[in-house]
């Protein structure tokens, strides 16, 4: 929920831009700003060394080693973008699509050629 806020307020910003255009939405000063919040939004959730990337994923293995159990209950009920209440309500393909809770943010512990499991 902390990039949340970063996002919402360059689309906000996108958005309350459209009273200064002069032309409203034939205005191309204003198509040039959603720039911004895209480029926002591809930083934060795409890039390895920053972001959600960074925040998710392989990261998370601290707090599985430490509670395992209490963390995936945690994980279950809470969002990574949007904060809500009644996260877990959410079927699965609305949380891989309006949600931007995607596969590549879980945390997958690596499996050894032996079949043992590696945390990593």
């Amino acid at each position: 929920p902390n990039y949340f806020g970063e996002i919402f307020q360059w689309w906000c910003l996108f958005a309350f831009s459209y009273s200064s255009s002069n032309n409203g939405y034939a205005d191309p000063l204003w198509w040039i700003g959603i720039l911004s919040p895209l480029f926002t939004m591809q930083i934060l959730m795409t890039m390895e060394p920053t972001g959600l990337c960074n925040a998710e994923g392989k990261n998370l293995k601290r707090y599985y080693d430490k509670c395992p159990d209490s963390y995936s209950k945690y994980r279950e009920n809470t969002s990574i973008l949007i904060p809500m209440i009644g996260y877990k309500y959410v079927p699965m393909f609305l949380k891989r699509t309006i949600f931007f809770d995607f596969e590549k943010y879980e945390y997958k512990p690596r499996s050894q050629s032996d079949g043992s499991v590696k945390n990593e």
